[in-house]
């Protein structure tokens, strides 16, 4: 099947949406897919780590050029349906996404929306402008009833998507996944030695942004009561960048736990298997209710359980289920930094049975949970659209 991916976000670093479409591309290129993607590129910024990219040419990052990738992708979607002669039309950012369905109903060619998120419930989380919510509020109303098909990672948003209009016969639930090629099992010692880490002792981990709505500050909170009740040194390793990292460090340095912290800048994808690794449990300590509300989906639950490392996420993610299925723990209560401190006690004390298990948890994400089998339930929905358009 020939695919055609518009993706109108940066891709030229390892962040959370170039991962998410190195995944795709993966999974589908495993699948036999001829995959063809666009996405832009601003300035002079470095070109994209995923192969095989054209880019749509940009000023400057800033509000206008924003605007103009958005009437950009319409306006030359025609063109790059002619040059392509994609049978799918696959987009992600695209606001102006009712018009884009409207051009590929002309073509003959069925257009997949894949909305991660409710856009307008994360830019009022974000305290951003409520004009703008309310604006891209109306535009998603329309986007849910003209294109042909969406993709959601949790079943609230697809839930939330339904009740704004989006068929609900062509609005499913694909999950995120695991870079199994990449995020394997190694050695625990091995992976500490690699990034210069103390062998002995507990690592508590994560990585990610230091964004406040991440929770950070309850985990930094919960950090004392562990490091108190541990048979073992522990050490908390937060690996990532944002706008919160200076306040968690005077947070950290203020509770007098600036030696059992470590702040680390991000590092390429290919390390963060190690650091994974590396760690006896790592946490997303997300206990904002608005980021809760539709579910929670993050990659980097992925990257951990793919190394079969215990992942602990909040109560209200949608993941329980596939916790259960690896065996692995576990939730905590949002906004409960002793509950929150009580489930990492409780992996740390069964540390050696969850290593143990690393391999077997690996087998079954490989299985059950790759982007090669995500892929696979992608292409079954495009072959349904196709089938509609004809």
């Amino acid at each position: 099947m020939r695919i055609l991916i518009i993706w109108a976000e940066s891709i030229n670093r390892y962040t959370g949406g170039t991962i998410h479409l190195s995944g795709w591309c993966h999974g589908l290129k495993s699948l036999g897919h001829n995959v063809k993607i666009v996405a832009p590129r601003y300035g002079s910024g470095k070109s994209s780590p995923i192969e095989d990219v054209s880019y749509i040419r940009l000023p400057g990052r800033c509000l206008a050029s924003f605007m103009l990738l958005q009437v950009g992708t319409v306006v030359w979607l025609p063109y790059l349906i002619f040059k392509y002669r994609p049978e799918v039309v696959f987009v992600r950012t695209c606001f102006l996404s009712f018009l884009m369905g409207f051009i590929c109903r002309l073509a003959g060619v069925p257009m997949i929306v894949e909305a991660g998120t409710v856009v307008d419930a994360e830019v009022r989380m974000r305290d951003e402008s409520r004009f703008l919510a309310c604006l891209i509020r109306i535009i998603d109303r329309l986007n849910y009833r003209c294109v042909s098909g969406i993709t959601s990672v949790t079943a609230g948003a697809r839930e939330e998507f339904i009740r704004r209009g989006a068929n609900p016969d062509t609005t499913v639930v694909i999950h995120n996944a695991a870079r199994v090629d990449v995020m394997q099992p190694i050695g625990q010692r091995q992976a500490r030695r690699q990034l210069g880490l103390a062998e002995e002792g507990y690592i508590v981990g994560y990585f990610g942004s230091f964004a406040p709505w991440q929770g950070l500050d309850m985990l930094v909170e919960s950090a004392g009561r562990v490091i108190e009740s541990s048979s073992q040194p522990v050490r908390f390793i937060l690996v990532g960048e944002g706008q919160g990292r200076r306040g968690l460090q005077q947070m950290v340095d203020q509770l007098g736990l600036g030696q059992c912290f470590t702040f680390l800048a991000p590092v390429p994808f290919e390390e963060v298997a190690v650091f994974n690794n590396a760690c006896d449990v790592t946490v997303i300590p997300v206990h904002d209710s608005r980021r809760l509300q539709y579910g929670l989906d993050p990659l980097k639950f992925w990257d951990a359980v793919s190394v079969g490392v215990p992942v602990l996420v909040p109560e209200g993610c949608q993941l329980d289920d596939v916790l259960e299925r690896l065996g692995l723990p576990g939730t905590f209560r949002p906004g409960d930094k002793k509950y929150l401190a009580e489930a990492i006690l409780k992996v740390l004390g069964q540390t050696e049975h969850y290593q143990s298990r690393r391999k077997d948890v690996h087998q079954i994400v490989s299985e059950q949970y790759s982007w090669t089998h995500i892929a696979e339930k992608l292409s079954e929905h495009c072959r349904r659209l196709r089938g509609k358009t004809r």
